[in-house]
């Protein structure tokens, strides 16, 4: 950076003094004043990246998680107990999707605001430009969380609460648009990337952050062709990560999952059964969990449940933005999908028999040995490697319904007496009572 910006850290409390509350009304405008000059806009930048990074991203994992047995519940605490159940009788006023749901509306909603105002601000080109290309990519990567667990999403934020919803299509053609946006902002402004780079954290590489974002939402739009070639400008040499310092600002699964005698647990073999189960010798296994074996406390299903490892070994580890592995099972399901068998194999190969992975993430196997000529068994083995590689990632509800379209979800309602087996137990949540009450425009819930 080069200015060191006085009142940013205070800017930062007054606006995100609050972290943890979960407002009546997500939608709610900060002060005005603190998006007219330089130092507030970067502030909020700050606090918008603080929020979401210990608040956010946490939910995004673990209600998720709980939904598609990456996670298991080890209490009878009603919040994962409904999640992990899901079905028909999953409540709209379970507080994991509502804070999952007000939390990324947050986060969204400021982004939104900075982009109103940051046009009318005079400051430094290169960070007035760094900063306008953070705030699209926030926004897109918010919208994308929201449409990855649910049918509808609110595109634009109201201060009213009376915001209109678009459908999971709309909702993903507005994060590419506004990815594609950012990256020509970035690249047509010399100083532009590396000023957020220098922002935001430790280690990011904005300019690949924004390509592999763009990789992933093309990808989940079936745009194939331009999942690729985002992913291809990926620097899989790079590390872009969210950094937390332990004390105030906290790595969220660590909290979740590991201190202090947890309420879930991974489950055993990344939550896969049958055909799918991880190979003998996969050295994911060893480097995101660590063998318990035992049955978690009045676990409902009495699924085995492991200590979670990885990047969650402490209150201050970092957590990838994105993994170098996911670009290459990108490439590899897009050619797949295109029918580009070949292409598909290599880089389910590359994945396989990584060794170097900038994060540590290598399985260190042999070359696939499956039927190279079957497309289904090709995505079989991506789906496998996706839900091992990306563990604990956020994504694995979205790849399932993507994967396996046609797999409906137990439909069991109170008291629970489910089928513990099944792989998701959603397609999508419904919406949030909150929203229902103050929105007239929320949309009827899924029936699952």
């Amino acid at each position: 950076m080069k200015k060191i910006y006085i009142g940013v850290l205070a800017i930062m409390l007054m606006v995100f003094g609050a972290c943890e509350t979960e407002f009546e009304n997500p939608n709610a405008i900060i002060e005005e004043q603190v998006l007219t000059t330089p130092e507030g806009l970067i502030g909020a930048t700050l606090g918008m990246t603080q929020h979401f990074v210990t608040s956010s991203l946490g939910k995004a994992i673990e209600v998720t998680g709980l939904s598609t047995r990456e996670i298991g519940n080890t209490s009878t605490y009603m919040t994962p107990y409904e999640l992990i159940m899901g079905g028909v009788a999953l409540p709209d006023e379970n507080t994991g999707i509502t804070a999952l749901w007000n939390r990324m509306l947050r986060d969204k909603g400021l982004a939104e605001r900075i982009l109103e105002n940051v046009d009318a601000v005079t400051f430094e080109a290169e960070q007035k430009t760094g900063v306008k290309a953070y705030a699209k990519y926030m926004r897109a990567m918010t919208i994308g969380y929201l449409a990855q667990s649910w049918a509808q999403i609110p595109l634009v934020n109201s201060a009213d609460g009376d915001a209109e919803f678009v459908d999971r299509a709309a909702a993903l053609a507005e994060a590419i648009s506004l990815l594609e946006s950012a990256i020509t902002d970035v690249s047509g402004a010399a100083g532009s990337a590396d000023f957020i780079n220098g922002l935001v954290s430790t280690e990011f590489d904005f300019e690949s952050v924004l390509n592999a974002y763009l990789a992933r939402y093309n990808l989940f739009a079936g745009n194939n062709a331009a999942a690729i070639a985002a992913a291809n400008n990926v620097d899989l040499n790079a590390r872009s990560i969210w950094t937390y310092d332990g004390s105030i600002s906290r790595n969220p699964v660590y909290d979740f999952a590991v201190f202090d005698n947890p309420d879930t647990k991974p489950i055993d073999n990344f939550g896969l059964v049958g055909s799918q189960l991880p190979e003998v010798g996969d050295g994911r296994i060893a480097f995101y969990l660590s063998s318990l074996d035992s049955l978690g406390r009045e676990n409902q299903c009495s699924l085995p449940v492991e200590d979670l490892t990885g990047f969650f070994t402490s209150e201050a580890d970092p957590i990838p933005v994105y993994l170098p592995g996911e670009m290459l099972l990108i490439m590899a399901e897009a050619y797949a999908r295109n029918n580009d068998l070949a292409n598909a194999v290599i880089n389910i190969n590359l994945v396989r028999q990584k060794t170097t992975d900038v994060f540590g993430v290598n399985a260190n196997l042999g070359a696939w040995t499956g039927n190279v000529a079957s497309q289904s068994d090709i995505l079989d083995e991506i789906y496998k490697n996706r839900s091992i590689e990306l563990y604990f990632q956020g994504l694995r509800l979205e790849d399932h319904r993507r994967f396996y379209p046609s797999y409906i979800p137990d439909v069991y309602s109170a008291p629970y007496d489910g089928n513990c087996s099944v792989e998701r137990n959603r397609n999508y949540y419904p919406y949030t009572y909150e929203e229902k009450f103050n929105n007239k425009n929320c949309p009827v819930d899924p029936a699952i």
